[in-house]
């Protein structure tokens, strides 16, 4: 069976199952908590995909990852997935749960970045004008990198707007290099 189609179906079913038993923002944490794990440890996939490793202890694994204090319906899901064999799937049908809550709730990705950490009166400027362009709420990730040089990028979901000097200087570069070129 196709890996995209079993995240899928797992995914929509624990937002079903979430839905149901009113636990769908706790499950949407647990989710990302599993997903932030698996991107910061490479080992966890390894770990997971052990056959050897008892069901228990795999168990305790994904509990741990999700952040230790997970709440009855992201356990039932866990040992459903467990059962079913269905664990190295565990990541892709996070993703797919936190794709599809963000769906639901109206809820829209961002990165912003900057060369230094900004006011939260910027940062709140920023996001209710992105709140008000989207028409739902926006979930920021703030990134401090140095080598943007002053200005910021700003991303949410697949629209980037880059008001960087390093964007500009590169900008301003590629502009010199094209009139270089058509005056040769």
């Amino acid at each position: 069976m196709n890996n995209g189609l079993i995240a899928a179906r797992y995914a929509t079913a624990l937002l079903e199952y979430a839905n149901k038993n009113s636990s769908i923002d706790r499950v949407y944490t647990e989710a990302k908590a599993v997903t932030k794990s698996y991107f910061q440890f490479n080992e966890l996939r390894t770990v997971l995909n052990n056959p050897v490793l008892a069901r228990a202890e795999k168990r305790k694994i994904i509990l741990m990852a999700a952040g230790g204090q997970t709440g009855p319906q992201f356990e039932r899901f866990i040992d459903m997935l467990l059962e079913n064999n269905r664990e190295e799937h565990l990541p892709d049908i996070m993703l797919k749960y936190v794709d599809l809550y963000r769906k639901q709730m109206n809820i829209h990705s961002g990165k912003l970045t900057t060369a230094t950490s900004i006011e939260t009166t910027v940062e709140k400027r920023l996001m209710a004008l992105m709140e008000q362009k989207t028409g739902g709420t926006v979930e920021l990730e703030k990134i401090v990198d140095p080598t943007i040089l002053g200005g910021f990028m700003f991303e949410v979901d697949f629209e980037r707007w880059d008001a960087s000097l390093s964007g500009q200087l590169r900008r301003i570069k590629s502009e010199y290099i094209e009139q270089n070129k058509r005056s040769m």
